[in-house]
């Protein structure tokens, strides 16, 4: 949940290694993506290719998980004037990865919450500020995400440091008092083996501590990201909530932050990286906002020389000041910009199987994305009929899970290959001990 456990993808560069020709009109079906990173990535790649009209269905088993991607979004879209390259990449890694803020973005996620109330209540409003953005759920997942978006809003006490460590203690057990042992077993004994090199044990060990996973020098975080809460229920004026339900063990470094096109950001020396994977990360994410701005290539400049990779400073205690949030301040509505030929639509989950008995999807989709948590929700009927001809069918795979070991990527595999089995497909080789994704096209 909040954040993917493989890299982002160019979606429409993969179908074109398959198909070599595009259609006029690509249709993407994506279940479990989890953070919106493979529709970004996309959307940032796209001038590379021919032109296309790109139009995204995305399912999602929690509406929090929707509700964070609605967020993320409407950050990465926000217009120059608003939020210039480097602001808006650290206002994206916060909210995307980070269990404490800023103020200043705390103060952000309020403003943008209630602009958010608005948006699920009224679909006119929706469309005038985030145009390419559709919402096709059913009127108690539309009430859910009203309720959500207004505890975002900040009016409720929340410790989001004590829900995160009594997860902890569960999580780790007799360990607990040993936790740093631990954390460093799993990123140098796992995580480092299977592709997650550029982690480095200070970003790791302040994620598994403390929900932290991205910081700098000269912020200083202290206010809690209330769109990493989990099972809001409306409770007279107040709100009552389960805390923090997500992901602890893998971060959210690896979407953004193990690949990067310039190689000087991945280089190591001594065993110790130069840069971080919060500072790839940064940097992939300028990159991203400044292709989807303007569909040219990105010319990195660093603002700093200091490079933190190797470096290793005191674990402080993280707590959260001043709890209570103040009233909401009026701001003005920053309508995102325009994205040409690209619609994003939020599907209910509850109509996925449904689609294999609908002529409207006969056919329907070019490219198929499963995450690896909803295998369950895939089966050869509906890829037979949805999926058109030479369509692309993607599948997650859980080389990132960290209690995962062989025995475990080789059933998933076995779950797969029985998920699909009788579909009409051609295989691509598939090791679930290295690759990132299953791939199959469908004959």
């Amino acid at each position: 949940m909040f954040w993917g456990l493989t890299p982002s993808l160019d979606i429409l560069g993969l179908y074109i290694e398959e198909n070599e020709t595009l259609p006029a009109e690509v249709n993407v079906l994506l279940v479990g993506g989890a953070d919106a990173r493979h529709i970004l990535h996309t959307l940032a790649r796209r001038y590379r290719h021919a032109p296309t009209k790109l139009n995204f269905y995305v399912a999602e088993a929690s509406l929090e998980t929707i509700a964070k991607q609605l967020l993320l979004l409407n950050v990465s879209f926000q217009h120059p004037s608003v939020l210039g390259l480097i602001p808006k990449a650290k206002i994206f890694m916060e909210l995307y990865g980070n269990a404490l803020v800023r103020p200043s973005v705390a103060k952000f996620l309020t403003a943008t919450a209630t602009e958010m109330v608005k948006m699920v209540t009224d679909y006119d409003y929706l469309a005038k500020v985030m145009p390419f953005v559709s919402l096709e759920v059913k009127y108690k997942e539309r009430d859910y995400l009203e309720n959500l978006f207004k505890f975002w809003c900040g009016r409720d006490d929340f410790d989001i440091c004590d829900s995160w460590d009594r997860r902890l203690r569960k999580n780790l057990g007799v360990r607990y008092d040993s936790r740093l042992g631990a954390f460093d077993w799993d990123l140098h004994m796992r995580l480092h083996s299977i592709g997650g090199r550029q982690i480095c044990s200070q970003e790791y060990r302040n994620f598994r501590s403390t929900g932290v996973a991205f910081s700098w020098l000269e912020s200083e975080v202290s206010k809690p990201n209330r769109s990493m809460v989990c099972v809001v229920i409306p409770n007279g004026e107040k709100f009552v909530h389960c805390g923090y339900l997500g992901e602890m063990s893998t971060g959210p470094f690896v979407a953004y932050g193990l690949e990067c096109e310039d190689e000087n950001y991945l280089k190591h020396t001594n065993g110790q990286n130069t840069y971080r994977a919060t500072d790839v990360t940064e940097r992939n994410l300028c990159q991203i906002f400044h292709e989807i701005q303007y569909g040219a290539e990105y010319t990195h400049r660093t603002t700093s020389d200091v490079k933190l990779g190797p470096v290793v400073m005191n674990l402080g205690e993280k707590r959260v000041i001043d709890i209570k949030a103040s009233e909401s301040e009026k701001v003005a509505t920053n309508r995102c910009f325009e994205l040409e030929n690209v619609k994003i639509t939020f599907i209910s989950l509850s109509s996925l199987p449904l689609m294999k008995h609908k002529s409207d999807y006969r056919e329907f989709f070019h490219v198929i994305y499963f995450g690896c948590f909803y295998v369950k929700h895939l089966c050869k009927e509906l890829i037979s009929h949805v999926a058109a001809a030479r369509a692309l069918i993607l599948i997650e795979n859980q080389k990132f899970v960290v209690t995962h070991r062989e025995k475990e990527l080789r059933e998933f595999d076995e779950e797969i290959k029985k998920a699909l089995d009788g579909a009409p497909r051609k295989e691509t080789a598939f090791d679930p001990c290295q690759d990132n994704f299953a791939k199959f096209v469908k004959l």
